[in-house]
Order: C-alpha cells, then sequence, then structure tokens
C-alpha cells in the first residue's frame, strides 16, 4: 500500500509539472502569435461539429481528469474516490502504471516541443498569407505531432491512474484523426506539391518507419 501512495503522489506531483509547463508555454506561444499576426482567411470548410465537439470533450476531460487526479492525490481523497468508480485490477498494475506515466510525460514533451517549433506557424482553418510550412523539430518525422502527443497523454493518463472514468478521454482520438483529413486538405490547397512531398517521407502520427500513413 505504501508503495502505491508513493507512486500516486509521485505521479501527481509529475503531472502538476506537466500542467504547469503546458499552460504556461501554450500561453506564452499564443500572445506571442497574436501579437505579430496577420490578416487570416479561410480556403477550406471547417471540419463537421462532432468531430470537433468529439475532440474538444476528450481534451477538455483529460486536463479536469488530471487537476482532479492532483487535487484527490494531495487531498488524501484518491482511495475515497477509486472506491466509487470502477477500478482495473491486474497484475503487474505497478509496471503498468510506470509505464503509463512515461508515456504521458513523453506526450507532454512532444506536445510542447512541437509548439515550440512551429511558433506562430500553426494549421488552423484560417492562415495568413504569410503562413510557412513547418517541416523541422519533430515536423521533420510526422505531419501531426501535437496530436500524437495528445494521444500519448490521453493514453498515458489512463495507464496511470487505471480508473475506467480515465480512459473516457480517448474518445477524442477519433475525433482528432478526423479533424487531419480537413487540416491536410488545407495545407495541399495552400502549398500544393511542397506539401504532397511532405506528405510522402513523413507519417502522419508517427514516423514513416512505423506507420506508411
Amino acid at each position: 500500500m505504501n508503495s502505491v501512495c508513493n507512486f500516486a503522489v509521485s505521479a501527481a506531483s509529475t503531472i502538476a509539472a506537466c500542467l504547469t509547463a503546458f499552460f504556461t508555454i501554450n500561453l506564452h506561444n499564443m500572445l506571442k502569435t497574436r501579437k505579430n499576426a496577420d490578416t487570416a482567411y479561410a480556403e477550406v470548410e471547417r471540419p463537421g461539429e462532432f468531430a470537433v465537439l468529439l475532440a474538444a470533450f476528450g481534451t477538455v476531460l483529460f486536463f479536469a481528469e488530471s487537476f482532479l487526479y492532483v487535487i484527490l492525490v494531495f487531498g488524501g481523497r484518491l482511495e475515497v474516490f477509486n472506491a466509487y468508480f470502477l477500478m482495473l485490477s491486474f497484475p503487474c498494475m505497478s509496471y503498468v502504471r510506470g509505464v503509463g506515466l512515461a508515456v504521458m510525460v513523453f506526450g507532454y514533451f512532444l506536445f510542447l516541443w512541437s509548439v515550440v517549433a512551429r511558433g506562430r506557424y500553426a494549421t488552423s482553418w484560417e492562415m495568413p498569407r504569410n503562413h510557412r510550412l513547418v517541416t523541422w523539430g519533430p515536423y521533420r518525422y510526422v505531419r501531426h505531432p501535437s496530436y500524437t502527443g495528445y494521444f500519448l497523454m490521453f493514453a498515458g493518463l489512463a495507464l496511470t491512474w487505471l480508473n475506467l472514468v480515465a480512459f473516457v478521454p480517448l474518445l477524442a482520438v477519433p475525433g482528432y484523426v478526423k479533424l487531419t483529413s480537413v487540416e491536410e486538405e488545407l495545407l495541399i490547397k495552400r502549398f500544393g506539391e511542397e506539401y504532397e512531398r511532405y506528405q510522402r517521407r513523413t507519417g502522419k502520427f508517427f514516423p514513416k518507419t512505423l506507420n506508411k500513413n
């Protein structure tokens, strides 16, 4: 029991640090981007509402659950909460939790690396005329590293907590997968053959050697 409690405290501390880094870096990048923003315009129709809602729901729930986990652990209420919800139980749980925490931390790292690398050149439904195609940093290997980071973060929290409520944010994954098809249509329309060449040498969510998409 002590080892479980010690892990929970370590995990909560790690999650708190990751959340702090996530919101600090994103806020800094958002303010910097807004300050230097040029007039943007739309080139393709926005994706369907269901995909957007699914992605947004899962993402918001992930961060809400992350904050909840930290509060429950440091408030000494994690075991009480777990008693009322479906906890998974199987051999090697401590190993799975450790792997989950490592996966989540790597997901945060990958997401934040992509934020820093792209700077003000984030893909959106409306982009300025001077928008550049980002092919450096993690974008050198995959076309949507921030989404890959999210997927790892979602899966990592689920494996760290091993409570069924922590698996619900994974519903966002198909939403993000759908969004990428619209994003890539936008990028092909904007950059043409340059983006098609980029597609051929990179994977969508994982490096080309691991994923042939």
